[in-house]
């Protein structure tokens, strides 16, 4: 039976991955870098460890030990913690000074290049999840009005701007006007700052980077960030088609659904001017 180890941060994806991967025969290591991690996590693994990302040596030491050299990461974990009071040891430290930018692609890449060093690759997510990757069109039983449309189009373009100069992926917009761009914060804080200013409908637009590499922060959303939509009083989320994974598809859209928030997944050839 191969080996693999899952590096989980928060939400449910982790999991995820972990029931995808024991279905397909391999042994799986979870190692739980956060303290919301999907407690599910650890009954589906064959092993379960909880070492904070900080500690990146020993993280290291561990995959050794278990004789891991392929490793997936899954889950959220905000880059916010380079700016908290997180405990890092001197390896993660290392390689932090070291950057010249630290956006999102040069601070995990460059813990990939660390692990990749040592003898360990990380694997693309797709390898585990490219079922729930989805092609263009509405999830939902709602029809758009043309207004959304409209704001969809132009929220996809900015997005995908935003995305390319890696400062983030998420754009919320009413009436043609950008209300919020994501940076540190994530796409959830995104939203409701958003949904603050829109005061009713709005869209929410995730794409993926120009040159996404998969193997990491493949835009990625679930019920946590719809629960935040829904709250915030968005009209519709639009994702990008062929590049997303929705977690819980099923459960998603039913909840969509019920919300009367429409799920939308759009290609670049459809928001062109």
């Amino acid at each position: 039976m191969s080996k693999i180890a899952i590096l989980a941060g928060k939400g449910h994806l982790p999991s995820v991955f972990a029931e995808r991967a024991v279905a397909r025969g391999y042994h799986v290591v979870a190692i739980h870098l956060l303290g919301e991690t999907d407690p599910q996590l650890a009954q589906i693994a064959h092993a379960s460890h909880t070492v904070h990302i900080g500690q990146w040596q020993r993280i290291i030491d561990l995959l050794k030990q278990e004789n891991i050299q392929d490793v997936y990461l899954s889950g959220g974990v905000s880059k916010g913690l380079l700016f908290s009071n997180a405990q890092f040891d001197a390896r993660v430290m290392g390689l932090v000074a070291g950057l010249r930018e630290k956006n999102d692609d040069a601070i995990i890449k460059a813990f990939v290049h660390d692990l990749a060093q040592e003898g360990i690759t990380v694997r693309p997510q797709t390898d585990l999840v490219a079922d729930v990757h989805l092609q263009p069109g509405i999830l939902t039983n709602m029809e758009l009005n043309d207004e959304a449309w409209s704001d969809i189009r132009f929220g996809f373009r900015t997005a995908k701007a935003l995305a390319g100069l890696d400062i983030g992926q998420t754009v919320v917009v009413k009436n043609g006007a950008v209300l919020a761009v994501e940076a540190i914060d994530g796409t959830d804080a995104t939203i409701s700052r958003g949904g603050r200013l829109a005061r009713g409908g709005g869209v929410a637009v995730k794409v993926a980077k120009p040159d996404q590499d998969m193997r990491f922060d493949v835009p990625t959303i679930g019920l946590d960030t719809l629960e935040t939509a829904i709250a915030s009083g968005l009209q519709a989320i639009a994702l990008e088609a062929g590049k997303t994974i929705i977690v819980d598809e099923k459960a998603v859209i039913e909840r969509a659904n019920e919300a009367g928030l429409n799920l939308v997944l759009v290609q670049p050839e459809m928001c062109t001017v």
